[in-house]
């Protein structure tokens, strides 16, 4: 006989694991043994559904059951007939049911991506990478340890960003075990040093920019930059995990982004504080790349003293006092 349809029951992941051949219609679906596809889910009915062929395309009618018939989002009422939709998907219970008619159109055979090959065609540029994150944790120790440190601080301080960037990568790579079949560690691992040298050296060269054109401004645009860069970071860590939610991933973490940053500027301004970034500038650069004229001393006391009746304002009344030590006849 030929055959005129698949009824293919599919995994969490959208695979097939279960496969009826269809020879004649309709088909009966339920978990008892007399239907034509037998389910073994505790949450479909014994006689759940049925799939009926009619003049203008293929129809669902649901059974009166308790959890019923859904085509997306919209349940089926029992005993009605609905028509199945382009994508020919249906939920019975927990079960997700597609139908494959043998009129239609097979999609392009799709080139085969070797994974392993792909990644060692990366593996110069995953090397650059870890070099250039060594060197820029080496420089940044260099500049921050303060002299007598004892050489074992020193080598746990260089060691502390490597590992948690390792843990970071292999729990990605767990949740790509688990959602796509492969411990994707390298790949994670060439997103997350991507994203963080780019962040990492674009608020560096924010700071020093605005350490010589005396312009915080570009300081602060700099730090927007790293959040920017960081979110990115995210989403391609998580188009790695489920490609296939890429734009909703897009949406959802841009939102985060917005209504993350909207809600900290509220509480800095509550507080008294910049929206963005430090009161003061605190680069330390060379002087001879500071291409902005230096300020007079009667010129800057002049700019900040506006200052005075803010801080006039805010100053507590008798703090003087508090501080002063108590006298010996106290």
């Amino acid at each position: 006989m030929e055959t005129l349809a698949l009824i293919e029951s599919l995994d969490r992941d959208g695979q097939p694991r279960q496969i009826l051949r269809v020879m004649q219609w309709p088909v009966r679906i339920g978990r008892a043994i007399d239907c034509d596809l037998v389910l073994d889910d505790p949450h479909v009915a014994a006689h759940h559904a049925t799939l009926q062929m009619h003049e203008d395309g293929l129809h669902v009618v649901p059974a009166t059951t308790v959890n019923g018939v859904r085509l997306g989002a919209a349940a089926i009422a029992p005993g009605s007939t609905a028509p199945l939709p382009a994508s020919r998907t249906l939920t019975l219970g927990a079960t997700t049911l597609r139908v494959r008619l043998a009129s239609d159109a097979l999609a392009p055979e799709q080139r085969f991506v070797d994974l392993h090959k792909h990644e060692r065609r990366h593996a110069v540029t995953l090397s650059v990478l870890i070099a250039l994150a060594a060197l820029l944790q080496g420089f940044d120790q260099w500049l921050t340890t303060i002299p007598g440190t004892p050489s074992y601080a020193q080598v746990w301080t260089y060691i502390v960003a490597p590992v948690g960037l390792v843990l970071w990568c292999v729990a990605w790579a767990i949740g790509s075990m688990l959602f796509q079949h492969r411990f994707a560690f390298w790949p994670h691992l060439r997103v997350a040093l991507t994203w963080l040298l780019l962040g990492v050296v674009t608020e560096i060269v924010a700071s020093q920019l605005a350490f010589a054109l005396s312009l915080p401004a570009i300081d602060k645009l700099g730090r927007i930059a790293f959040v920017v860069f960081m979110a990115m970071m995210l989403w391609h860590h998580m188009g790695l995990l489920l490609p296939k939610m890429r734009r909703t991933f897009g949406i959802a973490i841009s939102s985060g982004v917005i209504v993350m940053g909207g809600l900290l500027m509220v509480a800095r301004w509550v507080q008294q504080e910049p929206l963005v970034g430090d009161l003061y500038l605190g680069t330390i650069s060379l002087p001879a790349v500071r291409v902005a004229r230096p300020v007079s001393v009667d010129s800057f006391v002049k700019a900040a003293a506006p200052l005075e009746k803010t801080l006039s304002h805010w100053a507590k009344p008798g703090d003087d006092d508090e501080d002063e030590p108590e006298s010996d006849e106290d």
